[in-house]
């Protein structure tokens, strides 16, 4: 009886368990085993794990709060200062003009620097009539205003009747809308006079010094 056949058969199962037991695992370069697609380490297992016990981070706001930026943290708004005129006192060709500013709210602020002042027709929303004021001298620095408390920045109108009619091209207006330093907002103030339509060279018809207390 020939058995080299069952031999055979023996040999070439024997082979395919060794082939399929290599391809169980493989090695790197330095002798690791690496795991095969499909299959799940110990390692990775172990990480994953860890990752899931880290409470993730919460960022808590207290109920009910809220923020609201300030505008003016320490300038004078709008809304606290009322604007009047002093007594208007003559000068060689120009009159000059006290605008007095008072803390009507109820804290301290401040007003530091030169307001910006034009004459305007029809009001406080009247449109601009001729260049706005400009800077006369320095500013002292900031003057801090209690609540009723004044300051003063003197304004300088020059008689518009001192520069040729067609280039200053006389105008009626209203008074003098005025923003208080480093503001937007604006204040109205009466003050029936004549200003310069025209912004020719030369028309300086308004000039402004800083407020001081």
């Amino acid at each position: 009886m020939n058995r080299q056949p069952t031999l055979v058969r023996g040999l070439g199962v024997l082979g395919i368990a060794a082939v399929l037991a290599t391809a169980g695992c493989s090695k790197d370069e330095d002798g690791t085993a690496e795991a095969l697609p499909g299959t799940t380490s110990a390692t990775s297992a172990t990480t994953t794990a860890a990752a899931a016990a880290v409470p993730a981070t919460t960022t808590v706001k207290a109920a009910g709060s809220t923020f609201t930026p300030t505008a003016h943290p320490e300038g004078c708004a709008v809304s606290e200062l009322q604007l009047t005129l002093g007594q208007a006192q003559g000068a060689a060709g120009s009159t000059e003009l006290p605008l007095i500013f008072t803390n009507v709210g109820g804290r301290d602020c401040v007003l530091d620097g030169f307001p910006g002042v034009s004459y305007v027709q029809g009001g406080a929303d009247g449109a601009q009539v001729g260049s706005a004021a400009t800077r006369s001298g320095e500013s002292s620095g900031a003057v801090t205003l209690t609540p009723n408390a004044t300051v003063t920045a003197a304004v300088r109108a020059v008689n518009v009747e001192n520069y040729p009619a067609d280039t200053c091209s006389p105008t009626d207006v209203a008074g003098l809308r005025v923003y208080p330093p480093n503001d937007t907002g604006s204040i109205f103030v009466p003050y029936a006079t004549k200003g310069c339509a025209g912004t020719g060279e030369g028309l300086n018809q308004l000039s402004v010094q800083a407020v001081t207390g």
